[in-house]
């Protein structure tokens, strides 16, 4: 994320990027965790993928940090 993060400030690209935690086997409390943290779960379901959106908050939890240009 970080190097997505400056290749867009670079590029004077104010997008946000929703996070997402993505796994082959997840247990409850790591499930519970990172949806209480704001970020998209990402798990295999069969031959496809499940998507659970974090509940309770208004928009998922998005990547925001800023690098400064004189430190690249």
């Amino acid at each position: 994320m970080e190097k997505l993060r400056k290749y867009a400030d670079l590029h004077n690209d104010k997008r946000t990027y929703p996070g997402a935690v993505a796994g082959v086997s997840f247990n409850d409390n790591e499930k519970v965790y990172a949806l209480k943290k704001g970020v998209y779960v990402i798990e295999p379901s069969g031959g496809t993928f499940n998507i659970i959106e974090p509940k309770g908050c208004c928009r998922p939890r998005e990547w925001r940090q800023r690098v400064c240009r004189a430190s690249l």
